[in-house]
């Protein structure tokens, strides 16, 4: 079942690819709201366009209150691996056996990705609520950060800051 924006989001708790733990619940109730991009495959052209993205706008994305999380169905190794390529703070979900892709209602890449472990790439944002508060399908890795972090800045009011006082280098 595919979620829809304004729907309670699954407030699951699950470990990162460095094995600590990771409460969605929890992280709402600190007030802060979730961003999910899900990637066909970590190391991957596309992926790691994606990833990088995400990678160099992650201070942008904090001072905004996000915590962000890529999500495959990649081995922690991998995803460790990818973090270590990408340089970057983010934390990666491993999610071999599909359960937060099946809890997000993410599909598999190409329609039939899930048969070889792959994700579409959808982005899902949860807002500080604990609901759905956007979501992107089929986005394109080389814009999708940007996407995001442009619809963030058009909703200072959802993060309690002014725009002003925000700055985004080079974006």
């Amino acid at each position: 079942m595919r979620l829809e924006v304004g729907q309670p989001a699954p407030l699951i708790k699950v470990q990162d690819s460095f094995g600590k733990p990771v409460d969605f619940a929890e992280l709402v109730g600190q007030g802060k709201r979730i961003l999910l991009w899900f990637y066909p495959k970590a190391n991957s052209g596309g992926c790691t366009a994606q990833g990088k993205y995400y990678a160099d706008l992650h201070p942008a994305f904090r001072d905004r209150g996000v915590e962000v999380f890529g999500v495959s169905a990649d081995p922690a190794s991998s995803q460790c691996a990818f973090i270590d390529k990408l340089s970057t703070e983010g934390a990666m979900l491993p999610d071999a056996d599909h359960s937060i892709g099946k809890a997000f209602g993410v599909s598999g890449w190409m329609g039939f990705g899930l048969m070889l472990g792959m994700y579409s790439r959808d982005t899902i944002l949860i807002g500080s609520d604990g609901r759905v508060e956007q979501i992107w399908r089929n986005v394109n890795p080389f814009t999708d950060a940007k996407t995001v972090l442009a619809y963030l800045e058009a909703k200072p009011e959802a993060y309690g800051a002014e725009p002003s006082k925000l700055k985004v280098g080079g974006v």
